[in-house]
């Protein structure tokens, strides 16, 4: 209880920081449902030494979006069940996101999508400050070239390439 108690802290704590970052112009919110793997992090509390890692995203009727992130942490399946919720429909890519398992009703966070492909082959999510970031693709394995030229966008945003550790797919 102690160590969920410091995770939500340290969350909360990051999503007190300034809310804005530039996103892309639109999102394809169909195209864009189905399962990423995690290609690479900013280290983070949760994620740190997981591997095997991915999210399926699945629009709910009412238009929110279901999320399961599944991984292998410490020799065991992890799984965490979140709600996206679109905060602008014009660009379907600034979105909220609340814990479901386990529920915290009180603590949502930003997610920003700031890189898509145009064939929706990779992404990268922002976040606020750049405490948090991820780079997604579509299979567990990324070309080398295309990994380097996101790095080199996410400058742009004001990321070091060196926060970034890639995530183990085998």
């Amino acid at each position: 209880m102690k160590n969920l108690l410091i995770m939500l802290l340290w969350i909360s704590g990051l999503y007190a920081q300034d809310n804005e970052m530039k996103t892309v112009d639109y999102v394809d919110i169909e195209r864009f449902m189905g399962k990423w793997f995690v290609t690479a992090i900013v280290p983070n509390m949760i994620e740190n030494g997981a591997t095997n890692a991915s999210d399926i995203y699945e629009l709910n009727p009412d238009g929110t979006i279901a999320i399961t992130y599944d991984a292998i942490k410490d020799g065991k399946k992890k799984q965490i069940k979140q709600k996206g919720t679109i905060i602008n429909k014009e660009s379907n890519a600034d979105w909220t996101i609340q814990m479901k398992k386990p529920y915290v009703p009180f603590l949502k966070f930003p997610f920003k999508i700031i890189l898509i492909d145009p064939n929706y082959k990779y992404m990268a999510v922002g976040y606020p400050d750049n405490k948090m970031g991820w780079i997604m693709n579509r299979d567990t394995n990324m070309d080398e070239l295309v990994y380097e030229d996101i790095l080199v966008k996410l400058e742009e945003f004001g990321y070091s390439k060196d926060q970034f550790v890639k995530i183990l797919h085998n």
